[in-house]
């Protein structure tokens, strides 16, 4: 069976990695959990590696916040917010 994107002239590259110098109980701990997903282990990390890079680093996450505008919590603190809403709970105890 044809890859999709094989009839548009896209391909997808793939290129080796290796990283030396990993911890053996890391190693075996990474061995266990692809297989408790039935993946191997290249493409557990890989997954890993995909999901760790889909999300921002700190850096980026406060440059974003930072372009938000100001909130106004109507003149109170961000501390009486919280303890309005754990009152409304009843977290306060």
């Amino acid at each position: 069976m044809q890859n999709a994107c094989y009839d548009c002239g896209v391909t997808v590259r793939k290129t080796d990695l290796q990283v030396r110098g990993v911890p053996v109980a890391l190693r075996e701990r990474l061995r266990r959990r692809a297989a408790s997903k039935g993946v191997s282990m290249s493409q557990y990390v890989i997954e890993i590696l995909k999901d760790d890079l889909a999300r921002p680093t700190l850096a980026e996450w406060f440059a974003e916040v930072g372009k938000l505008p100001p909130v106004d919590f109507g003149g109170k603190t961000s501390a009486e917010l919280v303890r309005e809403a754990r009152r409304e709970m009843r977290l306060d105890d």
